[in-house]
């Protein structure tokens, strides 16, 4: 782009020798080159020039199996696969649930590619950090006591919490989530 902005300059350029000095006996100065405005580029959809993907780029169309398999490697799951189930230990530290609904008063349902549904939402402006749970189903008031009494213990200080009951979410001011999954994988959601 620099190469570009020189030689549209080198056009416009007026040289020192080529103009008067202002006053005698000062060296010469060259004037400020102004520069034109002009766009490389286009916010239209397509550029004038490339109208069809033919006139840029050069592909071919095949239906042999062997050559389509490594395409279908690349295309994403239709339907993600069941995890496997019951306490155990898995190499990528991946815990499954094993707690059942039955057990508790309260149950913390996986999301749908079973992750555990804690998040640590940040304000860019005022840097503050909220710990929010989601999923949530049976008594919230009992799994807020509970959580809040492990999390208060582990770390040493108090947690201020907001309960959204008809959502199913929890909130705990300050990042605690690193315990909060800690105490889920203890209880089995």
């Amino acid at each position: 782009m620099a190469a570009l902005r020189f030689i549209a300059r080198g056009n416009l350029a007026i040289s020192a020798s080529a103009r008067p000095p202002t006053c005698a006996g000062t060296s010469r100065i060259v004037p400020p080159v102004h520069q034109i405005q002009q766009r490389w580029g286009s916010y239209r959809k397509g550029a004038p020039m490339y109208t069809t993907p033919e006139d840029y780029t050069d592909f071919e169309v095949t239906n042999d199996p062997n050559e389509w398999k490594y395409v279908e490697r690349l295309f994403g799951y239709k339907v993600i696969p069941k995890p496997p189930t019951g306490n155990i230990e898995l190499p990528s530290g991946y815990k499954p649930v094993f707690a059942s609904s039955k057990e508790n008063p309260y149950f913390i349902e996986r999301t749908r590619n079973y992750m555990q549904p804690v998040f640590l939402n940040m304000n860019p402006r005022n840097n503050k950090k909220v710990t929010v749970i989601r999923k949530i189903q049976g008594n919230i008031w009992t799994l807020e006591q509970d959580i809040k009494q492990y999390v208060e213990k582990q770390l040493k200080k108090k947690f201020a919490s907001q309960i959204h009951e008809f959502a199913g979410i929890i909130k705990f001011k300050g990042d605690c989530v690193s315990c909060v999954k800690e105490w889920m994988n203890m209880k089995g959601f």
